[in-house]
């Protein structure tokens, strides 16, 4: 809805430097990705313009572009949640009130058993079926997820089913897209939280719950070899492409636990302009941790693991690229400067 998101791009034109509408469809600003000219505190190369009923964000410093739903998020997140409830309401998908209520420990995630009402996704139809429908067996399909890793994917039709796993988020689930669910267990096996994609072009691509306020949602973290090279992405998408690793579910990786620091390579995504990402590389550069610095070109135009696979690396070359690329301390704050400059 290009006359909402123009709205609510509105309210940030006073919040970012040298802010002003160049047009009824240009915003133009500094960009807080890559800080824009650090010689001339003028300039300012960010711009949010029109693509069919779409705004999108483009910097003509860093290059970096993304949908201007998603700049609200990165820099914005109120007025990002602010934004989706009056497009959900607007879309005629206002949170309806659940029928009943479940407490996390009344209900685990379990290989044979069906949680509620969702599904698991169908191997077969997703190794064989091709249809023009979006729906979890084509998704998988083409984010190219290993098969042997599809067991420990779950789909809901109705996202709003997922308020029946806890209390707290009792009217708190917003919209009803269907999603391909990722469960964070325990070490023990409890279920402690979920993070749902959307399989559709919903503006809330992810949404995740957390069921246990003091336990961290790790991904994947009962079945890795603590005595082996653990690797450690954002993203549980991503971590299913790589032997023995896991995912913390965003980029704060600073909630793992020491035990893991000796043997864990973090692994954040290819973003070399995203200044805040550049904070978090060196944040865990200092805690000791060996970090993968994406330096090579071959991986240079992809965003993540899951962009690589598609674009056609296989997972040992990436495996390769990862162990090739780690380094820790001083070797890694210099590969860093590097990355940098990409």
């Amino acid at each position: 809805m290009l006359w909402l998101e123009r709205k609510y791009l509105s309210r940030i034109v006073s919040l970012v430097e040298q802010g002003k509408w160049k047009n009824d469809n240009t915003l133009n600003h500094r960009c807080p990705y890559c800080g824009d000219s650090q010689k001339n505190q003028f300039k300012a190369r960010g711009f949010h313009f029109t693509i069919g009923q779409n705004f999108v964000y483009k910097c003509h410093n860093c290059g970096h572009s993304t949908s201007s739903v998603n700049f609200l998020k990165d820099h914005f997140p109120v007025i990002h949640k602010e934004y989706l409830k009056e497009w959900l309401t607007e879309s005629g998908k206002k949170p309806k009130k659940p029928q009943k209520m479940l407490s996390a420990n009344e209900f685990k995630f379990t290989p044979n058993k069906e949680l509620l009402n969702m599904k698991k996704v169908d191997l077969s139809a997703v190794a064989f079926k091709v249809t023009d429908k979006v729906d979890a067996q084509e998704f998988v399909k083409r984010r190219r997820i290993p098969k042997e890793r599809i067991d420990e994917l779950w789909f809901t039709p109705q996202a709003q089913s997922l308020g029946l796993l806890s209390p707290k988020y009792k009217d708190r689930v917003l919209g009803n897209d269907p999603r391909v669910v990722l469960p964070f267990l325990n070490e023990n096996g409890e279920l402690v939280g979920i993070t749902g994609r959307a399989i559709n072009d919903s503006p809330l691509r992810y949404l995740t719950m957390r069921f246990l306020d003091d336990v961290p949602l790790i991904y994947n973290i009962g079945n890795v070899d603590k005595t082996k090279t653990v690797y450690v992405t954002e993203g549980p998408i991503d971590s299913l492409f790589l032997p023995n690793s896991i995912a913390v579910g965003g980029s704060d990786f600073k909630k793992l636990d020491d035990s893991l620091k000796e043997n864990a390579v973090i692994i954040y995504d290819n973003e070399p302009r995203n200044a805040q990402i550049i904070k978090q590389i060196e944040e865990v550069i200092d805690l000791g941790y060996k970090v993968c610095i994406w330096n090579e070109r071959r991986v240079s135009e992809y965003k993540d693991i899951n962009d690589m696979v598609i674009g056609g690396l296989s997972q040992n070359e990436i495996i390769e690229i990862i162990n090739s690329n780690t380094y820790s301390g001083l070797s890694a704050k210099a590969k860093l400067q590097e990355y940098k400059k990409i």
